[in-house]
């Protein structure tokens, strides 16, 4: 019946006709005239009574609080989606004309798809209008939006999402920014725009060209927004041309001219020019206060943008904008830029915000970090921790891996090169400082699934250690080396191939080869050490030659002058002569990994150096995976680089945990003695496992009891074999608690297994033969050794006894991998001391010996001064020889090392000849 009366009605608008119509109505007035009640402040007023309408009539859910009402009357903030009070927030930023020209309805589509998150939009009135600057801007809708959230009754608990629609990208920016910072949890998302102002130079979209001011802007956007993008291309062509050349622009020209292309049923000119009118007043002011705009500082809280595909002439903000987003993820939406909020484009792009949503909500985004760690992104996955280079990330943690931290799954952190770190004093100090932090760290995110280990450059020597440390403490990780080796200095890295030139000056080569000034190094680099002091009045001029060189690629790390980039070579260098300083020798610090590492390693590396850098690591780590990607001629990992390097750590981090190279995993040999509990002992040889590499080995037998016997003063008392495996037998005794019986124990409860290493299979052997006569269930096995032995003239590697001290230098030599030059040495000793010639003849000259200091003839092991000169002689060539693989150690330890190793030989040279009788036990 209403209907019908509508129809038919001609006259004014009187209530009585209303209220003939319906037994039970309510009249009250609302805001504005009948044309524009559905516009700005007069539909937020009618909005409220319509809802306060439904809710008295039970038609409204719960969650639409009365305080949603007020905010939606304050005109400050229109609700378009109240949503439960503990659910995440998304609040919706305008475009350059601030909404203007859609009356407030560009995001309702989207608005009621995000469910069921509560949905705000900013208004950009009077108050925005006074603000001056974009930083002032989005202070002011900051304020609204935490006002917005408290009022909703929500603890601070949300996530808050900052969206930004087309020039609501820069406004977007810059407020997460400022909420990040001060400590709220929130996300960013960007609807296909650039964070900077105005965008790259073309004639197809707004700001692409010289500003023609508000007016004409609004023309061109309706058109665009209309789908007329010729008839405003053509047009920004000509009214740019017309305002080069001094003319004005006869706005009202435009308007008709553009009414005429429309061709809009349902537009009229007056709403046009109305429209035309209001937006340019915004489109004006916004353009003034941010043009041109670039953010000061990078936003590192989670951000995502949303492309449009119909219109690639956006696509440029992928690039810019992953410069000011630490943690930026890019995803295409559907749709052109202007119709990407309406029907099914908005359906579209509403379940990928409600994706990422969900996602950071389970990713509890505000999770601590512990003190000296950065969180470059925190998601659901490993914990990865990015350790620093020679420079101490002076750009700032992370900085200098591009886009990778971003493509990476889990919590991604940058250990913090801070004044604490600085203090320490030595390599080893370093990496154990870091090994807190981290494990305080991964103790905030205990559902972390694995730890994982990233460096390069002396960064990858550090995790080494870390990781070395974590296997000592049983905490299994994962280690990542991105194209280096493991030791300082790398012999692969020609960086420092000559003279130190001083840090500011090797700073400045740094910073410009990491900013892609190759060529300008390595010809300044070249001239330097042609014309000797080439910089000895300093880096001042060096730099500003640099800096010219590299200004537009440095804005990319936040450098934006001079100044700016002196500061971070000052820094650098600081961190680069502190660092340098570890590494040498005469600090105590170790320059490779001090053991081997166990778990799993993947090397990723550019095709010239993956030989070489798999040989080197194959000295460190048992199980590694090499992989090739181009990283060559890559400093910063951004691009299909990055991509690259990622896709293979994630594809690492996946795979089964089983061996690559082709051997049988040690681990496996243990598993049916694992499984069975059997006690595991290791039996040393001549050497009382002074050289350590009997402790990795117990580490891979992941034994529950057990464990190396030591050779210690006790032991090499012993006068005979047999007096030695008594001893060592009553050790496992009192060790397991067997139950003895006369001083034997008790067969039925003792089980045990023993592992003869090198010359310690006889040893083994001979306990062995013992538990066997008691009847004890005990299993044999043998490394690298046999169970006979005819003497001590058969320990030498020349087939001659040559004393303690020279056997114990050979055995040295042969057991770090230098075999060879044990066996010249040997045999030119072994035809020395036959034929009374003199070690030296032949040799390294006598004044390489200058250089350490000398050792007495009966200083190593008790013997008269006959043969010591050999011997000192001997051990400075070995010094010489082995300097690399000695992790640094000065002389005087190599000495205490030798004396050591030399009486523990010494002390086995017991009178015994091993002739092996019948074990009945399996071997």
């Amino acid at each position: 019946m209403g209907t019908a009366r509508a129809a038919q009605w001609t006259g004014s608008f009187k209530i009585a006709d209303v209220r003939h119509g319906f037994l039970n109505s309510k009249v009250v007035n609302g805001k504005g005239s009948h044309y524009n009640m559905m516009q700005g402040e007069q539909a937020a007023t009618q909005a409220a009574l319509v809802l306060e309408f439904a809710k008295r009539l039970g038609g409204v859910a719960d969650d639409i609080s009365s305080a949603g009402l007020e905010a939606a009357k304050s005109q400050k903030m229109l609700i378009l989606r109240p949503g439960k009070v503990e659910s995440s927030k998304v609040y919706l930023i305008h475009g350059l004309d601030g909404d203007a020209l859609s009356g407030g309805s560009t995001f309702t589509s989207i608005a009621q798809r995000l469910a069921p998150c509560r949905v705000g939009a900013l208004v950009y009135d009077q108050e925005a209008l006074e603000c001056n600057s974009i930083p002032d801007l989005a202070a002011c809708y900051n304020r609204r939006v935490l006002e917005d959230v408290k009022s909703s009754g929500d603890a601070g608990e949300s996530l808050i999402v900052i969206a930004g629609y087309s020039h609501g990208c820069v406004l977007a920016h810059q407020m997460g920014h400022q909420l990040y910072k001060a400590g709220v949890r929130t996300a960013v998302v960007m609807f296909d725009l650039e964070v900077t102002w105005p965008p790259p130079s073309t004639h197809s979209r707004v700001g692409g060209y010289e500003f023609l001011g508000g007016e004409a802007e609004a023309v061109l956007l309706i058109s665009r927004a209309f789908g007329k993008f010729d008839f405003a291309i053509k047009e920004a062509i000509e009214l740019t041309k017309m305002k080069a050349q001094g003319q004005s622009i006869d706005v009202d020209a435009l308007i008709e001219r553009a009414y005429v292309a429309l061709g809009q049923r349902g537009l009229s000119m007056d709403l046009l020019k109305m429209m035309v009118k209001r937006g340019g007043v915004n489109i004006e002011k916004l353009n003034n206060i941010g043009n041109p705009w670039e953010p000061l500082e990078k936003y590192e809280g989670p951000a995502l943008l949303i492309l449009a595909p119909d219109t690639p002439e956006f696509h440029s903000a992928a690039e810019i904008n992953a410069r000011y987003c630490t943690r930026m993820e890019v995803v295409t939406g559907k749709g052109s830029h202007y119709n990407m909020m309406q029907g099914e484009q908005a359906a579209a792009q509403a379940a990928i915000v409600l994706e990422y949503v969900k996602r950071l909500s389970e990713a509890t985004l505000v999770c601590p970090a512990a003190e000296g760690i950065t969180v470059l992104r925190d998601c659901p996955g490993p914990c990865i921790y990015f350790l620093h280079g020679l420079d101490g990330d002076a750009l700032g943690p992370g900085m200098n891996l591009g886009s990778l931290p971003s493509l990476l799954s889990g919590r991604i952190c940058s250990i913090e090169y801070d004044d604490e770190a600085f203090a320490c004093e030595t390599i080893e100090a370093l990496a154990k400082l870091y090994k807190e932090r981290i494990l305080q760290d991964r103790a905030l995110r205990p559902d972390g699934k694995r730890l994982v280990l990233v460096g390069r450059s002396i960064g990858a020597l550090v995790a080494s250690l870390i990781a070395l440390y974590l296997q000592k403490d049983h905490v299994e990780c994962f280690l990542v080396i991105l194209n280096s080796e493991v030791v300082w200095p790398s012999k692969l890295d020609d960086s420092f191939c000559y003279d130190w030139l001083g840090g500011e000056v090797e700073a400045t080569f740094w910073l410009s080869h990491l900013a892609g000034a190759k060529a300008f190094v390595d010809e300044q680099v070249q001239s330097a050490v042609t014309r000797g002091k080439a910089f000895a009045e300093g880096a001042s001029r060096l730099q500003t030659a640099a800096f010219g060189q590299i200004a537009s690629n440095l804005e990319a790390f936040g450098i934006r002058s001079l100044k700016e980039f002196r500061s971070v070579c000052t820094l650098a260098s600081s961190h680069c002569a502190r660092l340098r300083q570890l590494l040498r020798p005469s600090a105590g610090s170790m320059r490779t990994p001090a053991g081997i590492f166990d778990g799993k390693v993947l090397v990723i590396t550019g095709a010239e150096r993956q030989s070489k850098l798999e040989q080197s690591a194959r000295q460190y780590f048992r199980n590694i995976v090499t992989r090739c990607v181009n990283t060559d001629d890559h400093e910063v990992y951004v691009g299909a680089v990055a991509s690259s390097i990622a896709s293979e750590i994630s594809q690492f981090l996946v795979q089964d945990r089983t061996r690559v190279d082709g051997d049988r995993d040690p681990r496996h040999e243990a598993e049916s003695l694992d499984a069975a509990h059997v006690p595991i002992y290791v039996v040393p040889g001549c050497d009382g496992g002074v050289l350590g590499e009997l402790a990795s080995l117990v580490d891979i037998l992941n034994a529950d009891t057990g464990g190396v016997l030591v050779f210690d003063q006790e032991a090499r008392r012993c006068s005979s074999l047999a007096d030695l495996a008594a001893l060592f037998l009553q050790r496992i005794s009192d060790d397991q608690a067997w139950i003895s019986e006369g001083d034997l124990p008790d067969a039925s409860l003792c089980k045990v297994l023993l592992l003869g290493h090198s010359s310690g299979a006889p040893l083994a052997y001979e306990m062995a033969m013992q538990l066997q006569d008691c009847g004890v269930d005990v299993r044999l096995v043998i490394v690298q050794g046999e169970v006979s032995r005819a003497g001590p003239s058969s320990t030498g590697l020349s087939g001659c006894w040559l004393g303690s001290t020279c056997e114990a230098i050979l055995l040295l030599a042969n057991r770090v991998g230098e075999r060879e030059f044990a066996l010249k040495e040997a045999e030119a000793m072994a035809k020395a001391r036959q034929n009374g010639q003199k070690l030296s003849r032949g040799r390294l000259p006598d004044t390489c010996g200058l250089a350490f200091d000398g050792i007495s003839g009966g200083y190593m092991n008790g013997h008269s001064n006959n043969g010591g000169v050999e011997e000192s002689k001997l051990l400075m060539r070995a010094f010489w020889k082995l300097s690399d693989q000695l992790n640094g150690m000065s002389v005087d330890a190599f000495k205490e090392l030798v004396a050591d190793l030399a009486s523990r030989i010494a002390a086995w040279q017991i009178s015994y000849v091993v002739k092996p009788l019948m074990l009945t036990t399996s071997i």
